[in-house]
């Protein structure tokens, strides 16, 4: 399981830049970013390589953040890699509510975030492990890729 960083702001100039300068000045790396916007607030998805200290950096600087569990699947960087985890989770009624791709440094493959339902996702981690050519990654994992 993955915690991903949730944080909502307002879509205003400056916003996003003064977030990424906090996390740079305290050497907070950032290994996936997702941005999701409307005209007037944005949610901003971040897994950090340090995450119970980003969390408190961003506390200390009065940004309120959430913390989500999400998968990492590990895929085939081909055609058709992400129809086949798609497919396996459809099979099994399960919705992914988000996905966001996440750039490995050590692997020729493709990493996949995603979000499901909190009451399936058990459900999600059991059906996708028992596919073959997919790998569930934990946090340490993730981040060594």
């Amino acid at each position: 399981m993955i915690r991903q960083v949730s944080i909502f702001m307002e879509n205003h100039e400056g916003r996003l830049n003064n977030l990424l300068k906090i996390l740079a000045e305290n050497n907070i790396n950032i290994r996936s970013l997702n941005i999701a916007e409307t005209m007037d607030y944005g949610i901003v998805r971040l897994i950090l390589q340090e995450t119970d200290r980003g969390i408190e950096v961003l506390k200390k600087h009065d940004i309120m953040s959430t913390l989500t569990p999400v998968l990492a699947a590990e895929i085939s960087d081909q055609a058709g890699g992400l129809s086949i985890l798609v497919d396996a989770l459809t099979k099994e009624k399960i919705n992914i509510i988000y996905a966001y791709s996440f750039l490995p440094k050590k692997t020729d493959n493709a990493i996949i975030i995603m979000r499901v339902e909190d009451e399936v996702l058990k459900k999600a981690v059991a059906t996708l492990e028992a596919v073959p050519g997919i790998n569930l990654l934990n946090r340490e994992t993730l981040l060594l890729i």
